[in-house]
């Protein structure tokens, strides 16, 4: 039985933050691997570029990295997903192993507000990161949480981009690469 990570995200685009908690969650957890999981094109969120340039983005981040699989589970979602139905998916897809749930803390404190969010609560493994050393003062026995030194945030990398502004300390040289070559955050797609 393989220790295996989910992380679910937009990654719009992904940053130094995301590559950070990806090597911390392999590590502290102890995990085999870890399967990123980028939202489909149905996720509302603003600002959101199509799935197949977050994708590629993550494939070129991680293209060195045997431990990291990118996943396309969510490319052809025809209407909205939850996470509980992602959830259900990677149960079924990866049986025997030993699942963990990876999020931030913005994103797990707003769990109980989800769809199903007691099933969520009670039936999964997490692993949740906080930034700027902010303690942390819940104890679940499902959950392990984790700080991150890295402060930027996909928002920040946009703004920049639109903005002709440096993003070097932001996203990697192969991130920074793929957008300017695609064009990508500089009008709409």
């Amino acid at each position: 039985m393989s220790r295996i990570g989910f992380f679910g995200g937009s990654f719009n685009p992904p940053t130094i933050a995301h590559l950070e908690i990806v090597k911390l969650a392999i590590c502290e957890a102890n995990l085999d691997k870890l399967v990123i999981v980028p939202m489909g094109d149905k996720y509302e969120k603003h600002e959101l570029i199509p799935f197949k340039y977050r994708y590629e983005m993550l494939l070129k981040m991680f293209e060195n990295n045997e431990k990291v699989k990118i996943s396309n589970i969510q490319e052809n979602q025809m209407k909205k997903s939850y996470a509980i139905d992602t959830f259900k998916i990677i149960k079924k897809l990866y049986v025997e192993d030993e699942k963990f749930f990876i999020m931030g803390l913005d994103n797990f404190s707003n769990i109980a507000n989800w769809k199903n969010s007691n099933e969520l609560l009670n039936e999964y493994e997490y692993i949740v990161f906080g930034r700027n050393n902010i303690p942390i003062d819940i104890e679940l026995e499902n959950v392990k949480f984790i700080n991150i030194s890295q402060n930027v945030s996909s928002t920040e990398a946009r703004f920049n981009i639109k903005n002709n502004k440096d993003v070097e300390n932001i996203l990697t040289k192969e991130v920074i690469s793929y957008i300017n070559k695609n064009g990508l955050y500089k009008g709409d797609l």
